[in-house]
This record gives C-alpha cells, structure tokens and sequence, in this order.
C-alpha cells in the first residue's frame, strides 16, 4: 500500500488499519512527508502483535526528486534512518507537525526535520530500511549516480536491506546499469537494482520497462495501480465485474498480482483498504489478463518521468 499525501497522523491510522488488515508492504517517501506515521504504526503494530517478527514488515521509502547527488543522499538516508530507528508513539502530537519548517535546510539541500534534527545510531525502533528507492531520475547522470553509490554504501552498513529506483525509463535504467557494471570493474561494490516501481496498470503497459526488469530480474512495483477510479465502468472492466462479483479496484489488484507485479494501491478509507487486499479468492482468466494488457500509454498521474531526456 502506497501513503502519498496524507499527513504523518492520517498515515499512522491508515497504515494500522492496513496492516490489521494483512498488508506487509507500506512505501512512502522522503517527499510524502509522512515517514514518522508510518514508522509509528508500523512499531505500534509490532507492539500489539509480538508474535509476528520485524523481518515480515517490508517499509519502502525515497530519495525525494528535489535533492540530487552523492551528499544530499547521504544526509537523506541519515534521516530516513533516524524515522526509522525513532518511532513516535501514534498518540505524540509531534505526529500533526508539518514535516519541514519553513526556510529550513541543512548544507546539502535536504530540510531540517522538526522531530529529529539529528539523526541517532541507536539500532531501535525499525532498525533498518527494507526498501530505498530513487524517486525520479532527476538531476544529471553524475549526480543519479552519486545517489546510487551513497545507497550501496548505506546498504553495505546494514541500513538498507534492498536498493531500487521509482519512475526510471529505459534509458535511466541502463545507464545505471552501465555504473554499476563500472563500478564494480573497479573493486568497487556496484549494488544491483532490485526493484522498479512506477504507474502501470491496463493502460500504461510499459512492454519496454518489463522487458528491461524481466531481463534483469528487477521487481516490478505497480503504483497507480487503480488508475485513480478513472476507468470506472471502462467495458474491459464491466465484462469482468458482471462475471466475477467483484469490484473494478479489486479486479485491477488481481490483474496486476497475475502479472507478476507488486500492486500499490492507495486509500485513506479503511472500508476500501480491506476491499483492495480481498483479492485471493478469485482468479482472471488468461484471455482477460492478456485483454487487459493494452499496451496504451495513457498515465493517470500526469507526471511520467521515465520520458525525461536530462
């Protein structure tokens, strides 16, 4: 389940909801401005359910678009970390505090944090980052791959357990392939892209993506993955829902699991969050999952930088 644009306190009861519910996987990002809601109902959970380990909990986050480069890399995984290892209790009223103050910024680009400032080393809370991501591919190529190479550094020291990108095209996902092969030409530990995640869903196929990942054997991450309601009463979805009894967001989960995809879905309704992961009791058909594959390209977000050309 996917958190942008909720503020930390809705995101801390959506994402305990969710993960009651039976979700696992909770992405967020340095830009949503709501990590400490997340981490502090992820904790709350843990807290609540002792029986189940830290190691099933998969918590994605994001080098955010605006910073570029090696040290404002470095300075956000520092922060990131610090969410992650100093979780807030869900009733801390620091949880309905803007995530930035105003003008504030360290050296690097990144803005001071109005919670923690300074980032801890003590190895509590969360104690890792399953998941970081490159937001965008934003910046310059050098400055791309100084971010990277500030990501395998942190995942050699046991901060992160896996390394990907968000939003990267063809292009960007070759090039940083190119770094990786370099840097470990070198001596030098390259990382590997484990995971792309961007919109895709029966409308925006992405064959070239695909084939990329499929090739390297990169997770592909479906967020959009409902198309935000816009294909609501679309026939390719009617057809299905009339023989299935399930509803077009449900049907869009399944399309996107039988893909080999990790959907994202995002709600701020808990009644639509239990509604998205009650997908494991029917299945498509072949013929419906290749119908759905449409091979269009029309993005729901309006935001597509996998066309960038920087």
């Amino acid at each position: 389940m996917v958190v942008t644009g909720s503020p930390a306190s809705k995101t801390a009861a959506t994402t305990l909801h969710a993960l009651q519910t039976g979700y696992r996987h909770i992405d967020t990002a340095g830009v949503y401005r709501n990590e400490h809601g997340v981490i502090a109902a992820s904790t709350q959970f843990l807290t609540l359910n002792p029986t189940i380990p830290r190691s099933s909990l998969f918590i994605s986050t994001k080098f955010a678009p605006h910073l570029k480069g090696y040290k404002a890399a470095t300075n956000a995984i520092a922060q990131s970390l610090s969410h992650f290892r100093n979780p807030l209790a869900l009733d801390d009223p620091r949880l309905n505090l803007p995530a930035t103050r105003p003008n504030g910024v360290d050296s690097s680009g990144w803005p001071k944090d109005p919670v923690f400032d300074t980032p801890r080393t003590e190895d509590d809370g969360l104690g890792y980052i399953d998941l970081y991501l490159i937001h965008a591919p934003s910046g310059t190529l050098e400055e791309r791959n100084g971010a990277w190479k500030a990501m395998v550094e942190a995942q050699q020291r046991g901060e992160i357990k896996h390394l990907g990108v968000s939003n990267y095209g063809v292009r960007h996902l070759r090039e940083l392939h190119e770094f990786i092969i370099h840097e470990e030409s070198e001596g030098r530990p390259g990382g590997k892209i484990e995971v792309w995640q961007g919109e895709i869903h029966p409308w925006l196929s992405r064959h070239d993506v695909r084939a990329f990942c499929e090739e390297f054997g990169i997770v592909i991450q479906a967020y959009s993955p409902l198309v935000r309601g816009q294909k609501w009463g679309d026939p390719l979805l009617k057809e299905i829902v009339e023989r299935t009894g399930k509803t077009e967001a449900q049907i869009l989960v399944r399309w996107s699991l039988q893909m080999g995809f990790v959907p994202l879905p995002k709600s701020e309704k808990n009644d639509r969050i239990t509604e998205n992961a009650d997908v494991f009791d029917f299945n498509l058909t072949e013929e419906e999952v290749k119908r759905l594959d449409t091979g269009k390209y029309e993005p729901c977000t309006q935001w597509d930088p996998t066309v960038w050309t920087h």
